[in-house]
């Protein structure tokens, strides 16, 4: 994340801005996780051979719902 590998998806900044995060704070929630946030692992949607992490996390909105995902190298959110 901090080479700047991160991407979001829209859905994900659609959701975070109604929490009322930007792309900053919702980077700022993924730095933020912690090995207790830990949901359970599956494969997405669109392709059952990538795998994705999902957490659930505490915000100062609520609980956030994220699905992270590593593609090519780069990290996916969705929030």
């Amino acid at each position: 994340m901090e080479a700047g590998k991160v991407r979001s998806t829209q859905s994900a900044l659609i959701g975070g801005s109604a929490l009322g995060f930007d792309f900053d704070g919702i980077v700022s929630v993924v730095l933020a996780l912690a090995p207790t946030d830990f949901y359970k692992s599956m494969t997405t949607h669109a392709d059952h051979k990538i795998w994705q992490d999902v957490y659930r996390r505490k915000t100062h909105a609520g609980e956030a719902y994220l699905k992270l995902t590593i593609i090519d190298d780069v990290l996916i959110v969705s929030f």
